[in-house]
Order: structure tokens, then sequence, then C-alpha cells
């Protein structure tokens, strides 16, 4: 097990709680790939290649929604892979619904920064919360 690749994940959702982007976009490899599934409507689904593209998803998803809650309950780790589960709550500022959902979040490591991410999670949920 890679202690170390443990608390860099740890130390970064402290970072996002926080809201110091800066040291969260810092865990990432320039070259990282982000995957998140959902519908073409939301704004921060798909895949995203490279620093700059995290970057504006982090953003849009900060100009789209309102995070009322989000809480990595269990983290579990395997040499590169680092794996956490939790849940979310949060408003769609456009419609004024809310979601809920639990989510997976896989994180790759290499050399102390983040290469690959892929997130799983309930993008039904997500998906009526943006719909009018």
């Amino acid at each position: 097990m890679n202690t170390n690749n443990q608390q860099i994940i740890e130390q970064m959702f402290h970072n996002y709680a926080s809201g110091n982007m800066s040291a969260v976009l810092a865990c990432f490899d320039k070259d990282i790939v982000w995957s998140r599934p959902g519908a073409p409507f939301i704004p921060f689904s798909g895949t995203f290649t490279g620093i700059e593209e995290v970057t504006k998803m982090f953003a849009v998803q900060a100009t789209t929604i309102s995070i009322q809650k989000f809480l990595p309950e269990k983290i579990c780790t395997n040499d590169d892979t680092v794996v956490v589960l939790g849940n979310d709550e949060a408003n769609v500022i456009a419609t004024g619904k809310t979601y809920a959902t639990k989510w997976v979040q896989a994180f790759t490591l290499k050399d102390e920064k983040i290469i690959d991410v892929q997130v799983y999670l309930d993008t039904k949920a997500i998906a009526d919360a943006f719909v009018s």
C-alpha cells in the first residue's frame, strides 16, 4: 500500500473543502485525464484532458452548482490507485433544483501526481436537477 498516495488524495479533498483550488490543481499532472459520465447538458460531465481542461471543468462546476455537502466517506488504497467513496448534495443554479448522489472516484497516481480520475455516480439524479 502506498500511504503517500493516500495522503495526497486526503490533502486534495481537504483543499477542495476549504476552497483552495490552486492547491487542488497542484495535485494533478499536466496531462491529467478526468472522466465523469453524464448527459451532454450537464456542463461538467465528459472527459477532460490536460490541466487546462480540468481547470475549466472546475470553473464551470463552480458557476452551475452550489455544493451543499461534499463528503468523502471511505478511502481505499492499492499501490498507485486510490479509490474514494462518498456522497454529495448540490443545488443547480439555473433550475433551483437539488440533487443528492453517492459517488466513487478512482485516482491513479504516478510520481506523486494524479494522472487519471474516473468518477462513477448517479447521473440521472444530476440530469433531473438540470432539467427545467
